[in-house]
């Protein structure tokens, strides 16, 4: 049983990080894959190390392996630490979870200041109705120029939540319906 955990926890550490590093497939969550990651590898690392494996090629591999993923997820958490322009990434203010057309999606605004130009961070994501603890960004918009923090604009009371499924719509769902959702 020992073995089969050795040998399973890292490589699908390794599939997990490559998924979420490369591709616009994530888990559920604005903090879910950093805190996930940082568990699944903190785990493999005290598996691998602490229990003895007789093959000795194995070992290395497996090793070397658990290795090299901390160093990617601590090494990105540490960059992402020092990085003072990184630091506003506690800043998420708004989250949104809206459905339209019987589909399930997420919505997210971060504030990001005057350095960017725009109010800020917004981005969508789906979630799959079949697998629903993955998520995949649909539209991003790094200088979006409306502020979902307001609950007034021009005196009149905003439903943030209209804007928001009005985006889905008009970012995600007609330009999937015009063949044109990969051109920006």
């Amino acid at each position: 049983m020992k073995i089969k955990i050795q040998l399973i926890l890292p490589i699908f550490t390794t599939f997990y990080l490559l998924v979420v590093l490369f591709t616009d497939i994530s888990l559920v969550g604005y903090w879910t894959d950093v805190i996930f990651s940082i568990i699944l590898v903190s785990i493999s690392l005290v598996i691998i190390f602490k229990f003895k494996i007789k093959e000795m090629w194995l070992s290395f591999v497996l090793r070397t392996l658990a290795i090299l993923n901390s160093v990617v997820v601590y090494g990105l958490l540490i960059l992402n630490i020092i990085n003072p322009f990184a630091w506003d990434i506690l800043e998420l203010k708004t989250f949104y979870y809206e459905i339209v057309d019987e589909r399930l999606y997420n919505a997210y605004f971060k504030p990001v200041g005057s350095y960017s130009g725009g109010q800020g961070n917004f981005w969508i994501t789906e979630i799959p109705k079949v697998f629903p603890i993955i998520e995949i960004d649909k539209y991003y918009n790094r200088t979006v120029d409306w502020n979902f923090k307001v609950d007034e604009f021009d005196g009149e009371i905003v439903d943030q939540n209209e804007v928001v499924k009005s985006y889905i719509k008009s970012e995600v769902i007609e330009k999937e319906n015009n063949n044109d959702y990969f051109e920006d």
